[in-house]
């Protein structure tokens, strides 16, 4: 049965769902060990058995989100001017400190944005697992990167300290992962397990 449940993304990310060119998300699996496991097996009830290199070694998971299920996009909100209206940091933020207007105090986390509020659904239409390297040129495209023409050939937006672009779209997702997942433990080089999950603007 298909459910109602929050996702989290970046202020740049949740631009890039609601301009259509993120739909795609990888997100980490919690697994112990996650080098025991060389690739996953889909049962019957939705969910997958992670093999391991020997044949004692497995493990069972299920994906928190499944085909079927309405995502509403959690992000950073306030009440402003007042509490009769709801205001986004990935929308009117920017614009706002713009006009010189400071909103840091007012500003709340999207842990504690309600449902209610929501201004983004976004419906499952496919899950599975892999190892995050595994990800190909072209689903880097559909995670949502920036992309410049500025120069006639496209090129990538580096998520990192050097905040300039790279001809390469893989190494642009690259940065891109370890900006968020890096200092959670899951670093790009460290390869982990992942949910690809494709959606679609509800």
């Amino acid at each position: 049965m298909a459910k109602e449940l929050p996702i989290s993304f970046t202020a740049a990310m949740i631009k890039a769902c609601r301009e259509g060119r993120k739909t795609v998300t990888r997100r980490v699996i919690k697994i112990e060990n996650p080098g025991f496991y060389r690739d996953a097996t889909l049962l019957t009830d939705g969910a997958y058995r992670f093999n391991g290199y020997g044949t004692a070694d497995f493990k069972f998971l299920k994906p928190r989100y499944n085909v079927g299920d309405l995502l509403w996009v959690k992000e950073t909100w306030a009440y402003y001017p007042d509490e009769n209206h709801v205001i986004y940091k990935a929308r009117e933020g920017i614009e706002l400190e713009q006009q010189g207007i400071d909103l840091r105090g007012c500003w709340k986390s999207s842990r504690f944005m309600f449902k209610k509020f929501a201004r983004t659904w976004l419906e499952v239409v496919s899950v599975r697992p892999e190892r995050v390297q595994d990800i190909t040129a072209e689903d880097t495209i559909r995670e949502g990167i920036e992309i410049s023409t500025a120069h006639g050939e496209p090129a990538y937006y580096l998520y990192d300290e050097r905040l300039h672009y790279t001809p390469d779209p893989r190494e642009s997702f690259q940065t891109l992962w370890d900006s968020v997942n890096d200092k959670r433990g899951y670093s790009w080089e460290s390869n982990p397990f992942v949910w690809r999950i494709e959606f679609k603007k509800n």
